[in-house]
């Protein structure tokens, strides 16, 4: 009855094709196949049956059945003979529609990437200082990303563009600003939240009418900067998609370099009086991790720098479990109807019988409302239970010294020791599935505007604990400190899927022994590394002494936080899919320790605009800063 041509259903019992219902994000069909059921039923005729037409093959059809005590797709053991009643011959049919099973992956795959980017929103652009956009040079949304969230920082922003001029000027002559790491970063800021590229687009058509233009940014091509940090990388020297979050320390790192060898030019422009400091120390701090020894009742406490809190998931802590389950149960059964070729049974007349109850499956609990495709539910995690987990003590097979180095099951935990100025956070949705395919946890991680983490403070040895002594020469239980022994299981399960054994000790040593999940994904990120079939060399640390523990200083204070922004990711896994920045910003030009942010902005790529529906439970790598002092 509208013309439709998609999404149409055949009554089986009286030949009647409508389409179907209206699917949960508003796509789908009018609902004629539905209505027409009700207007049968009002006239006595039970007609409950309908096949979704595009979907019929020789292994079967995606079969409805409208009664109320089904209501959801059912399975018939004859269709053949039924579809023949109105002259289908399923041995001749071919599939021209999707399935339930493919609406069901497709609309949650756009669901995600429509709620990351606010696609179908009026979006307000905005444009000017602070609000410019960086063109995508082809699978370069991830570093588009990364520079969004580190421009949204006062302490980065306003001491690298207060800088800029004199750091051009200082390039050594024996190379070129083009080659040159401090000036590129800082031209970066420069263009991110100055008003250089604010104003009207030369190239672009004025207004039929003669009217002023609307000012609009030029769009920014971070060429250079991306071959520039991409040299010597094997991974970000080409075009292929890239994990933000690996970029983001692989930018640090190299910025860090660059800072230590610039030094005197950094010095030279002033920076002392500017808030610039490195850009590390904005982010670094140190964990405090304690093992206790419960047969000797002693303690060790050792101390690590991190980068960021990178944290897993518990879907056990979601606050939604009961409707999960309950939409994951409905998603297992319409799989198996799928797999079985989902259809129901029909009488030789083309009427329901009694016997389609019987060939059904039972119905639900709650019964769907429709044929549609239905939303799928996605745990809903808050961000301090994935925090709370990751400071949960843990049971460690450990060789102690306080008992000759026998094995004890000992208890490990972690606390924070510093807080730095801006705590990243890391959501670990990415895994290995069964078959070590990369694959991500569809799940909602609810990240609080304001963060406190000050019941996660390290302490340090408390009164009456007792330290574990350091372990004997040769007694084989040398203290971690002194001596990295790559896991020989992980190295083990690693060789065993075809890996050389030098990457598999390299992933040990990189991930710490933290596991074969860890090591493994080390392992695929860096397989293409110049270094990484080189031969392993064990490296002998001397245990740090106390003058040397303290020669590097990292800011300490307050761990209560704001959020600031947030970087999204799109896709099955961090080699594919695309990349967004959501941030709020203080006005431009910004001010090393401004307070004040501005509402929330949607950086995607060129696109730059006023936040909607923020969608902060989608974040991958979250940014909070220090709350400023009241």
């Amino acid at each position: 009855e509208s013309g439709a041509t998609e999404n149409l259903w055949l009554n089986l019992s009286d030949g009647f094709i409508g389409s179907g219902r209206r699917n949960w994000d508003g796509s789908g069909g009018n609902g004629a196949a539905l209505r027409h059921y009700e207007e049968m039923k009002a006239q006595g005729k039970d007609y409950p049956l309908a096949v979704k037409l595009g979907t019929i093959t020789p292994n079967g059809a995606d079969v409805f059945s409208y009664a109320p005590d089904e209501n959801d797709l059912v399975t018939d053991a004859n269709l053949k003979d039924h579809l023949s009643h109105w002259g289908i011959d399923i041995m001749k049919q071919t599939k021209t529609d999707k399935t339930m099973a493919e609406l069901t992956l497709d609309l949650n795959q756009t669901f995600e990437f429509d709620k990351v980017t606010e696609a179908g929103k009026d979006l307000q652009a905005v444009s000017g200082a602070g609000r410019i956009g960086l063109s995508n040079l082809g699978n370069s949304c991830y570093i588009a990303s990364i520079l969004q969230l580190l421009a949204s920082i006062d302490d980065v922003a306003a001491p690298n563009m207060a800088m800029a001029a004199s750091l051009r000027a200082s390039v050594p002559a024996s190379s070129e600003a083009t080659a040159d790491e401090l000036v590129q970063f800082a031209k970066a800021m420069e263009a991110l939240r100055g008003d250089r590229y604010a104003g009207v687009n030369a190239n672009a058509a004025p207004p039929e009418d003669g009217a002023t233009p609307t000012p609009t940014p030029l769009r920014i091509a971070p060429r250079l900067f991306r071959t520039l940090l991409g040299q010597g990388h094997s991974e970000f020297s080409s075009a292929r998609q890239q994990d933000a979050l690996e970029y983001l320390g692989h930018l640090i790192d190299r910025m860090e370099s660059a800072e230590r060898s610039g030094a005197s030019r950094i010095e030279a422009s002033g920076a002392s009086g500017l808030g610039w400091r490195p850009l590390k120390q904005l982010f670094e701090f140190e964990v405090e991790e304690r093992l206790f020894d419960p047969e000797s009742q002693t303690v060790r406490y050792t101390r690590r720098p991190e980068l960021y809190l990178g944290v897993n998931v518990p879907l056990d802590r979601a606050v939604n479990s009961s409707e999960v389950a309950a939409s994951d149960s409905e998603a297992a059964k319409r799989r198996k109807l799928e797999e079985a070729g989902a259809c129901t049974y029909v009488s030789s007349d083309g009427t329901a019988t009694d016997n389609a109850a019987a060939a059904a499956p039972p119905a639900p609990d709650a019964a769907m409302d429709t044929e549609m495709v239905p939303a799928k539910v996605v745990p809903r995690v808050p961000l301090l239970s994935c925090i709370d987990s990751f400071a949960a003590t843990e049971v460690v097979e450990f060789n102690s010294p306080a008992m000759d180095g026998k094995q004890v099951n000992a208890q490990k935990s972690t606390r924070f020791a510093t807080f730095p100025p801006y705590m990243l956070v890391a959501i670990h949705r990415y895994y290995f599935d069964k078959n070590w395919r990369p694959a991500k946890l569809d799940v909602e991680v609810e990240a609080p505007a304001e963060l406190n983490l000050e019941s996660l403070r390290a302490h340090g040895i408390r009164d009456g604990e007792v330290p574990m002594p350091d372990a004997p020469e040769g007694s084989g239980a040398a203290p971690a400190s002194t001596r990295f022994s790559p896991d020989a299981d992980i190295i083990a399960q690693i060789v065993a899927m075809g890996f050389e054994e030098n990457g598999a000790k390299k992933a040990c040593k990189a991930t710490n022994n933290s596991g074969v999940e860890a090591a493994m994904e080390w392992v695929l990120s860096h397989m293409g590394d110049a270094d990484f079939h080189t031969p392993y060399v064990e490296e002998e640390e001397a245990a740090p002494s106390a003058s040397a523990s303290t020669a590097v200083t990292r800011e300490d204070g307050p761990g209560i936080y704001e959020l600031v922004g947030f970087v999204s990711h799109v896709g099955a896994n961090t080699a594919c899919g695309h990349y967004v920045c959501h941030a709020r910003r203080t006005e431009s030009p910004p001010v090393a320790g401004a307070s004040t942010l501005g509402p929330w902005l949607l950086f995607n790529d060129e696109k730059v605009a006023l936040s909607q529906e923020t969608p902060v439970d989608r974040g991958y790598v979250y940014l909070y800063r220090r709350r400023a002092s009241s």
